[in-house]
């Protein structure tokens, strides 16, 4: 009775799957994925599955198809989504029975200490974690290396471990214990999991570059030491690979092909050939007026600009520009003063307003050129006593003394101001009377011209003559 039933249950366990390659990977925020999940993402082959690793969308340590988000709920796209699709279309060429599982366990904003149990470090970390990280500890038990292993020993009951995938470090950046502590918890879990190291490589990935602006790039001097210390281990690169505004996440573009460099170092490593697509170079000359605007940046020189994208397809295309600028032609005219009427001969046309003249049209370089001139309008149909019956302008021609009087009204409210035939001001002042009196004997010969304002606006104009005794 009991061999057979020891047969039976024996029966009933499946048998391991020598087909099911499984990854395990852990980090922080850019192994969780912060990239938005579009329907073209969601679209996963029934081969390619992820376990639960936590129990808020199904029953722990099921195996699921591997639609995003791969770790805990409410994260986004991440480099393990195109991992795994990168993994199935290169092996089932060569094994059409190919299935690839993942188990994702991954806390934002962690330490590398959190997957560090000896000690109960772990433990220690958590006490003085963030509020906002304690819930999602939580999600993994409180301690996430444990779930990771726990997680992973389930799986090695369906499949075969291939790899180890690692994104972490920006919580760390620049501690050169860093690849030391990496190779403590791979070694740890070749232990717990008796793994063969030589079997099972431990993918780094590099943190966004500092080339693109991230914040924490100078770590991936200190990612490039891992393979010194770790035997099977190797870099991925994230070379030419935006980041977000805030210069610590991917882009969505980015965990893409990141997933796919992580594949292709496995596939390497693996002995697999990879078809790599040629880099492009797309170069053109571009001339501008003043300033040219690319990728949100502004150009006023001449220069070469050389920016290199990364297609999803993990190609390089690189964007020359050689950028010719030509600067707009800005004239000032001297400004121009005239009596009742004056004819810009830059357009021909005829003013009989005080303005600002302005002429545009295209310079030899093929930019705007602009003219402006200032013009002055004294005087309008007037004769050479008054302008009108209410300010009277004596003598006129003046020798020795210029009278003006002004209406009664007006006294003590406003401005009269005198100018030369060529718009120079020789006076100007407040009346105080209804009639104001000038010296105009040390005056030059020649047309004087009279501008009398009150208080309201209006304007009376006239003109007199200064001639010698």
């Amino acid at each position: 009775m009991i061999v057979s039933v020891a047969a039976n249950a024996q029966d009933s366990i499946a048998p391991v799957d020598s087909n099911f390659y499984i990854f395990l990977c852990f980090g922080q925020s850019n192994m969780e994925g912060q990239g938005t999940i579009t329907a073209a993402d969601r679209n996963v082959d029934e081969r390619f599955q992820a376990m639960r690793t936590t129990d808020c969308d199904g029953e722990l340590y099921s195996w699921r198809k591997a639609v995003p988000p791969l770790a805990r709920c409410g994260v986004g796209l991440g480099p393990v989504d195109y991992f795994g699709r990168l993994l199935l279309d290169s092996i089932t060429p060569h094994n059409p029975n190919i299935r690839i599982g993942v188990v994702d366990v991954a806390v934002a904003g962690c330490d590398i200490q959190l997957f560090e149990t000896v000690n109960d470090a772990d433990l220690e970390y958590k006490k003085t974690a963030a509020d906002w990280m304690q819930g999602m500890i939580a999600a993994y038990g409180g301690r996430p290396y444990e779930r990771l292993v726990s997680a992973a020993k389930e799986a090695q009951k369906a499949g075969v471990i291939k790899g180890i995938l690692l994104h972490q470090g920006e919580t760390n950046t620049g501690q050169q214990t860093w690849p030391g502590r990496v190779a403590a918890i791979y070694d740890s879990l070749i232990s717990q999991l008796n793994l063969n190291p030589d079997e099972v490589p431990l993918l780094v990935g590099e943190v966004v570059t500092s080339e693109v602006g991230g914040a924490c790039g100078s770590h991936n001097a200190v990612v490039a030491k891992v393979p010194n210390v770790v035997k099977n281990a190797y870099v991925v690169s994230a070379k030419n690979l935006a980041g977000k505004s805030d210069n610590l996440h991917f882009t969505d573009n980015s965990y893409r092909v990141l997933g796919k460099r992580y594949a292709k170092q496995w596939l390497r490593s693996a002995g697999y050939e990879i078809n790599e697509l040629p880099d492009s170079v797309v170069e053109k000359d571009v001339t501008a007026c003043d300033k040219y605007r690319w990728n949100g940046k502004d150009y006023k020189r001449s220069t070469k600009i050389t920016k290199t994208d990364v297609l999803e397809t993990d190609q390089n295309i690189t964007n020359i520009i050689n950028l010719t600028i030509n600067k707009s032609v800005e004239t000032e005219l001297d400004p121009v003063t005239a009596e009742s009427s004056y004819t810009w001969p830059v357009d021909g046309k005829t003013y009989t307003k005080s303005q600002t003249l302005i002429f545009e049209s295209e310079a030899a370089n093929g930019c705007d050129s602009i003219v402006t001139c200032e013009l002055t309008i004294h005087g309008v149909g007037v004769n050479e006593n008054t302008a009108d019956e209410q300010v009277a302008i004596y003598p006129n021609p003046a020798t020795d003394v210029l009278n003006i009087s002004v209406p009664t009204c007006a006294t003590g409210l406003g401005r009269i101001a005198i100018y030369t035939s060529a718009g120079v001001e020789v006076v100007s002042t407040d009346f105080v009377s209804e009639l104001e009196s000038f010296d105009v004997s040390n005056w030059s010969n020649g047309v004087y011209m009279v501008w009398v304002t009150d208080v309201e606006g209006n304007v009376w104009t006239g003109k007199f003559v200064k001639t010698s005794k």
